[in-house]
């Protein structure tokens, strides 16, 4: 787990801790667990100029609601450089659930996403 800048910038934009978990690809390799109540965040590098973009699936809202998402642009100047997708959830109660990640393009429906990730996440 790490806190990219962009986490702690859109704590302070919606008003949250700064300590809420900021969760990276990697960790979907193993089971993240949060407390109840908890806001944390899910940050994926994303490329909107492709027309690519994350889009998620929540196994079970009654554990955990999904709150929105931002896209936050490259910091370099270079034409095309990526940036990142930022999920926003809160933890509702105690319980196991998954939270699917499709990296993929809208207009091509039919298309298998470039990329998947499944979250287990644990509230405790």
């Amino acid at each position: 787990m790490k806190r990219p800048l962009l986490a702690l910038a859109a704590c302070a934009l919606l008003g949250l801790t700064p300590h809420s978990p900021v969760f990276v690809a990697r960790d979907a390799a193993q089971p993240i667990v949060v407390r109840a109540g908890e806001e944390f965040f899910i940050a994926l590098p994303s490329n909107a100029s492709t027309g690519y973009a994350w889009s998620q699936h929540l196994g079970n809202a009654a554990i955990a609601a999904y709150e929105g998402n931002v896209y936050e642009p490259a910091q370099s100047t270079a034409i095309g450089a990526p940036g990142s997708q930022l999920f926003i959830y809160h933890a509702n109660r105690t319980g196991t659930t998954t939270i699917e990640l499709d990296y993929a393009r809208s207009f091509e429906p039919n298309a298998p996403a470039a990329k998947s990730l499944t979250f287990t996440l644990t509230v405790e």
